[in-house]
């Protein structure tokens, strides 16, 4: 077998300039695609992790009811006994701890105008151990912070909102909500800091409070969810199975399962992606079959006189095999190695892509290196190209002996 991949790779090399502009083409397509899936990689690590860390932690612990049926008065399904679930939680494996949350609505007043808001109730600590100490201040203070204390209760408000009503940090607004059972009631806060989500939607509605707080304001012990956070992403499915029968009465959710923008995402990426890959699927064949049929057109007579010493026909086919994948391989290993050094140069380049649909900061160009898309795409280069030299190679082994010969 060595000696006929010998001779393969020498024939392959007979005409230099056909065989670098089909590699050429193979390094191009093997760059693309690799380039193009670790870019993608990226954005969904980078997706994800934003998505727990800013919003939804790995799991979230509902009432057993809370997805089946609409509340009629706020947190009528919400979670009791909050210390002691924490406590199971915190027994299983792979969790780092986990923290309650209060979601609520209601109006925001500064005296004079007011404005509907999106309420959560949180655990200062817990919050920013879950955002790595990064939620993005515009002014102020985070909730519990050093300077942020005091006696009075204090609120911290996403930039548009605080636009909308023209609060400052130090000055004094007004929540106004309905209790859990149905009754309203008011609280004066002080603001403590603005910060932006990043959404300039979801900017112009929401603000934090500590828990405490909103319990007061609701008047109730009850929790809307317990969010937990594990150790690592890859836990999440494991853990989510563990706490399942640890918590009967309860529903779980993972974050996957209720991160519908990412998902959305996901889905479009890999939509593009798969069209991207039947693009340079195309062109391989093409560019391949191509150079085959050239090669056999120049080697014509020398394919008759094969023939007439006694080559086999199955052996013929065997040998343009042996020179696709010659050509597939040697493309293929050329188009791993300059996609990886290109993946280097972009992430040490510097460059930013612009801000995501929706959103208002751009983030860093990156392209991870993933061994599955190289190795993926090493398998595609070099089974396109022996396909595509399939249909050359079948023509050239069925030649008559006397045409070959007599080719001109």
């Amino acid at each position: 077998m060595f000696k006929f991949i010998k001779l393969a790779t020498k024939n392959v090399f007979r005409n230099r300039r056909r065989t670098i502009i089909t590699g050429l083409v193979l390094v191009f397509g093997a760059t693309a695609l690799i380039l193009a899936g670790g870019f993608i990689s990226y954005s969904f690590r980078g997706l994800s992790d934003n998505t727990i860390r800013s919003q939804l932690g790995h799991i979230q612990v509902y009432h057993a009811a809370f997805f089946d049926r609409e509340e009629e008065k706020p947190l009528e399904l919400g979670l009791d006994s909050v210390d002691a679930l924490k406590a199971t939680i915190a027994a299983a494996p792979h969790v780092r701890f986990s923290m309650a949350r209060v979601e609520f609505m209601g109006l925001l007043s500064n005296g004079d105008k007011s404005a509907v808001f999106i309420g959560r109730g949180v655990e200062p600590e817990p919050e920013m151990m879950l955002s790595g100490n990064r939620t993005p201040m515009d002014s102020g203070k985070f909730l519990g912070e050093s300077g942020a204390g005091g006696m009075d209760a204090e609120v911290v408000v996403a930039r548009g909102l605080a636009k909308s009503l023209k609060a400052k940090v130090g000055d004094y607004l007004t929540l106004m909500t309905t209790t859990s059972k149905g009754a309203l009631n008011a609280m004066d806060v002080k603001v403590a800091g603005i910060y932006s989500t990043g959404v300039p939607e979801y900017d112009e509605r929401a603000l934090m409070v500590d828990l405490r707080t909103a319990q007061q304001l609701l008047v109730t012990r009850k929790v809307s969810k317990i969010v937990v956070v594990l150790d690592a992403t890859d836990n999440t499915r494991a853990t989510a199975a563990t706490l399942a029968s640890l918590l009967p009465g309860t529903a779980l959710r993972r974050w996957d399962e209720l991160a519908t923008f990412y998902k959305a995402v996901v889905q479009l990426y890999s939509a593009i992606f798969a069209f991207l890959g039947v693009i340079i699927f195309v062109i391989v064949v093409l560019s391949s079959s191509n150079t085959m049929m050239m090669s056999i057109f120049e080697r014509t007579k020398e394919i008759g006189t094969q023939l007439a010493v006694g080559t086999s026909r199955l052996r013929l086919l065997v040998n343009f095999l042996y020179e696709g994948l010659m050509v597939g391989v040697f493309g293929g290993l050329l188009g791993l190695l300059v996609a990886a050094a290109l993946a280097e140069l972009i992430d040490h380049s510097g460059l930013r892509m612009p801000p995501p649909p929706g959103g208002t900061t751009g983030y860093p160009l990156m392209v991870d290196l993933v061994p599955g898309v190289f190795a993926g795409v090493f398998v595609l280069i070099v089974v396109t190209t022996v396909l595509s030299t399939v249909a050359p190679a079948v023509r050239a082994s069925r030649m008559k002996i006397v045409d070959a010969l007599g080719h001109v």
